[in-house]
């Protein structure tokens, strides 16, 4: 039967005991007459015609006020006086009233999800046209270095370069690798590999950031109008790359981790001399 409130009027008995799990909590203040509570009183009924279930309804109430022993619990701060089955029934409500208490709370959370989604949105949109911006930049690096090393530069090139006066002054392999990916991206494959030592596949491949930097700072000299580097330079780096692709079943990036090996000793030998072999190209000389 649904919770009855019940008002308790009557403060005289000292003995009245209030559970709460295995505790026992004093009876309320002698001066407390507006203390309320719940009362609930669960019985069970034979099935049968209508009219005499509920006959057995009214009557079974009655029957278990006389009968069963109530008990007065605190279920989570809440007090409910009633026999035991109508007390499992306690903690029902309080769930149900914890439950909405969650949802309201997710709804509020949800709706904060909803505002810094909002937000994600724009700055990635903000960041998209970022991304656009340099790869611009990275397809004009490429462009120079044909026109300015290779002497090749194409129509297109000639398009790309004239297209902004912002240059970009270093290698980037792992965004220049992903210029040669899609529908409309890059098809000259040699310009890259003279710049980086590798193919566009093999750079996207590539996770380790101390070969990358190497691959960097090659592409960053030979692309140059302000250094140059020396022949050892350059022959240290295919030594390195050299070794490096044909290192344990190819491309082994670990080879800093352990024992040395070959590769290690070319990484080595190239960091190394880039101090003495690298130098700076007179301003006269070099002029974009």
């Amino acid at each position: 039967m649904p919770p009855k409130s019940a008002t308790t009027k009557d403060r005289s008995n000292k003995n009245i005991k209030v559970n709460k799990g295995n505790r026992s909590l004093p009876p309320p203040a002698e001066d407390d007459y507006s203390t309320e509570c719940d009362a609930i009183l669960v019985t069970r009924s034979e099935l049968g015609e209508e009219e005499e279930m509920k006959q057995d309804a009214k009557d079974a109430p009655g029957q278990a006020l006389q009968e069963e022993e109530l008990h007065v619990e605190d279920v989570r701060g809440e007090l409910f006086v009633g026999n035991r089955r109508g007390l499992s029934f306690a903690n029902y409500k309080v769930d149900q009233a914890d439950l909405r208490a969650r949802v309201d709370a997710q709804d509020k959370k949800i709706a904060s999800q909803d505002i810094k989604i909002g937000s994600l949105e724009d700055r990635v949109g903000s960041l998209t046209s970022s991304l656009d911006a340099y790869k611009l930049l990275r397809h004009r690096f490429i462009s120079a270095f044909k026109r300015d090393k290779l002497a090749s530069a194409t129509e297109a090139d000639k398009r790309i370069i004239g297209a902004g006066n912002a240059w970009a002054r270093g290698g980037d392999a792992v965004v220049d690798a992903l210029l040669y990916t899609g529908t409309g991206g890059r098809t000259d494959v040699k310009a890259f590999q003279k710049l980086y030592g590798m193919s566009p596949g093999d750079v996207q491949m590539l996770k380790h950031k101390e070969t990358i930097n190497v691959l960097n700072t090659h592409a960053g000299v030979v692309a140059s109008k302000h250094k140059t580097g020396s022949d050892k330079f350059y022959k240290l780096f295919a030594e390195f790359v050299n070794l490096f692709k044909e290192s344990g079943e190819g491309y082994e990036e670990g080879y800093l981790n352990g024992n040395p090996t070959d590769v290690t000793h070319a990484y080595w030998a190239f960091v190394n001399c880039i101090k003495d072999e690298v130098t700076r190209v007179e301003a006269a000389e070099a002029s974009d």
